[in-house]
């Protein structure tokens, strides 16, 4: 192995090792710290959004079909989020069924296009049987101007978004924060 082949292999190594091994997406460590490094580098004046998106029913789903397509219902899911939102959005799975999405330099109008954009992404998925299913989801978002909170205070607002949309009747997302900023 050349040199250059194993300074490749470190950086694959490194990358790998900060992401959830189902979905690819950033571990839960990963997300807080690259947000958090974002308000550091952020301009005050540019607007983001942060989501915490949760599977609807997921437990129903998986005791239904079954584990490993619970699997793919996750990895579909990070698809979707990987296609709908900015390349340089950071996409993370929180935990179990839970997703975090930090879109940059969106105000609330950009993330409430790309939510809009996801539910639809989402909405049908096909199982290794080749069943065709109907999944969604709900989310809590916050959108704001500047440097934001901190990664902590963020998903606690957020996540009280989505608790609101769940008491609510699921399949929908409520962002907090300025319509138009």
């Amino acid at each position: 192995m050349s040199m250059a082949e194993c300074k490749q292999a470190v950086l694959v190594e490194k990358e790998t090792a900060h992401r959830d091994c189902l979905t690819g997406c950033y571990d839960k460590m990963t997300i807080q710290y690259l947000v958090d490094l974002c308000f550091l580098k952020s301009d005050v004046r540019q607007s983001h959004a942060m989501f915490v998106i949760d599977v609807d029913n997921f437990k129903d789903y998986n005791d239904k079909y079954g584990h490993a397509n619970g699997d793919l219902c996750l990895k579909h899911f990070a698809a979707a989020m990987k296609k709908c939102f900015p390349k340089d959005s950071i996409l993370g799975r929180y935990g179990g069924d839970e997703f975090v999405v930090y879109i940059k330099n969106a105000a609330s109008d950009d993330a409430h296009r790309y939510m809009d954009e996801f539910q639809r992404e989402i909405s049908h998925l096909m199982m290794s049987g080749g069943e065709h299913v109907t999944v969604s989801a709900s989310a809590g978002g916050v959108a704001f101007i500047g440097e934001g909170e901190d990664f902590v205070s963020l998903c606690r607002s957020a996540d009280n978004m989505l608790y609101d949309v769940k008491r609510n009747g699921k399949g929908t997302f409520k962002i907090k924060g300025a319509k138009n900023m």
